[in-house]
């Protein structure tokens, strides 16, 4: 466990930090450090002092507190370093960057309210009025526009509902012309039967 940096180059200290840095940032700095105190790689006074330092260092913000496996490895590596262990600067390298990003702080300049001429005032109040009326004006058409329109969709409706009633209406009649056509065709061919079976009855008589 890293208990104290008493002896460990603050160099050292500053790479691990600026590596955490750049793929957690500042704001998940300490949930990750919290991870390593319950896990036993770190102290929590080692824990906070790394916050302090990382309070100097340039500013990041990340998008989670997770390391990769390599990312991990590399970070105990750091941790190995830092309490004394002979770990070569080559495991310490890292070839992909982090994907935190840098986090800029803007600055807002706030200009002093300039007096205004009393005229030029009265200008912008009667203009804001106006602003005001036409918007009102406005709103006004909109809802007699959505009154309009929740008519006409009513009156769809409607339309909609005697046209589908037309259409099983018509639906009926046509079978009931389709049924009428094959009774007639039905009685035709039945006569043309009948009258031969009379013709041979009377002929056997």
């Amino acid at each position: 466990m890293l208990d104290e940096f008493t002896g460990s180059p603050i160099e050292t200290q500053r790479k691990w930090l600026k590596f955490l840095l750049e793929r957690v940032g500042h704001n998940n700095l300490p949930k990750l450090l919290n991870y390593y105190v319950s896990i036993g790689w770190i102290s929590e006074s080692a824990s906070i002092r790394l916050l302090e330092i990382a309070s100097l260092e340039k500013r990041y913000k990340g998008t989670s507190w997770t390391l990769s496996a390599e990312e991990q490895r590399i970070s105990r590596f750091f941790i190995e370093k830092l309490k004394g262990g002979e770990i070569e600067d080559s495991l310490l390298n890292v070839h992909v960057p982090g994907k935190a990003r840098p986090d800029i702080e803007r600055k807002i300049e706030i200009r002093q309210t300039e007096r205004i001429h009393p005229v030029e005032k009265k200008k912008m109040e009667i203009s804001i009025h106006r602003r005001e009326v036409t918007i009102n004006n406005l709103e006004l058409e909109l809802e007699e526009k959505y009154a309009q329109i929740e008519q006409l969709k009513e009156r769809i409706r409607k339309l909609e509902t005697a046209f589908e009633e037309n259409r099983k209406e018509l639906m009926k009649n046509k079978i009931y012309m389709d049924l009428m056509d094959q009774n007639i065709r039905l009685k035709k061919a039945v006569r043309p039967e009948k009258s031969k079976r009379m013709r041979r009855s009377n002929h056997l008589s």
